[in-house]
């Protein structure tokens, strides 16, 4: 009688799919460990916890927990799972919590990898994850582990476990092409569009669209969160920037509601704006830190990127575009 492939099979696909996602997930955080102090400050991980050293050993604990998920044999393997399952648990409770903050919140929850605003399919993802997890658990105290389930693999075993490696990287090239954006186009290098609508409400209480704001001067928009650590960096280079690119370019921080915007300490008050029901980034479909650049011709001159980075760096190329000839000339 012939030994059956599929449960081996079944577990191996399991505990290779949570080893990869922590693998993934450790390496990314290890390259990019800012991103994973802001991301504490993002979802508001309780005090308990102290950030900075919570977030320099987190990457070395996922990693930690990849290998033992392959290595670790029979009996040892159930510690293992708990470890991995209660940390999906506290990944999935920790977005799921933050769906209820106020404002959106974006996190690097794979480091410079999985910088996104948080929103149901991440709820929905690490979810999953967990049920992997709860798998994992079971197969452990089942008396299983990965070096078992290879050693169980029948010659179809293996013929699956190859055409599932197959398909996840199938997936993966095909994902990581289709998320790779276009390479940035320089300011007053691409096809310039007309100023969408959108309205503002300014630090004085009055309301203005986005041309009628641009019509006297032309505006950089930076779109701002006040939990985001990469938005607090922004917003504390405003006043600077507004020095630097005035009197062509009025610079006009964006923050979600009212209060926010009055809160905010960073700059100047006067720089300070807020978007009724966040229509600015939506109309320009934009996460935070955001910059867009909006031609006192009534077109858009440059933007939107999102990122710190990216902000910084179109700053500089502003300012560079302004040395050779104002923005929204022809």
């Amino acid at each position: 009688m012939r030994a059956m492939s599929s449960p081996p099979l079944a577990a191996l696909v399991v505990q290779l799919t949570l080893a990869g996602v922590l693998l993934v997930s450790g390496v990314a955080k290890l390259r990019d460990p800012r991103a994973t102090r802001d991301a504490f400050d993002a979802l508001r991980v309780p005090g308990v916890l102290p950030a900075d050293r919570a977030a320099t050993a987190l990457p070395w604990v996922e990693v930690t927990l990849a290998v033992l998920l392959l290595a670790a044999p029979r009996g040892w393997l159930v510690p293992v799972a708990v470890a991995v399952l209660a940390l999906m648990l506290a990944y999935t409770w920790l977005v799921g919590r933050a769906l209820g903050f106020d404002e959106p919140v974006s996190c690097s929850c794979f480091g410079s990898l999985g910088r996104h605003d948080v929103d149901r399919t991440t709820v929905a993802r690490n979810v999953l994850l967990s049920v992997l997890a709860g798998a994992a658990v079971w197969y452990a105290v089942e008396g299983g582990s990965a070096p078992a389930a290879l050693r169980a693999l029948d010659r179809d075993g293996w013929w699956g476990l190859a055409a599932t490696g197959a398909a996840t990287a199938v997936v993966a090239l095909v994902a990581g092409r289709a998320s790779t954006p276009p390479a940035s186009s320089e300011v007053l290098d691409y096809e310039r569009q007309p100023i969408p609508f959108g309205v503002l409400t300014r630090h004085d209480g009055s309301s203005a669209t986005l041309t009628e704001l641009a019509a006297s001067q032309a505006r950089l928009l930076l779109v701002l969160n006040p939990g985001c650590s990469p938005c607090v960096r922004v917003a504390e280079r405003v006043d600077g920037w507004s020095a630097q690119l005035g009197p062509a370019v009025g610079v006009v921080a964006v923050y979600p509601d009212g209060p926010s915007a009055r809160a905010a300490s960073q700059h100047a008050a006067e720089t300070a704006a807020w978007e009724p029901e966040l229509n600015i980034r939506r109309v320009f479909s934009v996460g935070t830190p955001a910059a867009i650049l909006l031609g006192a011709d009534g077109f858009l001159a440059g933007g939107p990127v999102a990122g710190e980075d990216d902000v910084v760096e179109f700053v500089a190329e502003v300012q560079e575009a302004l040395a050779e000839e104002p923005i929204g000339a022809e």
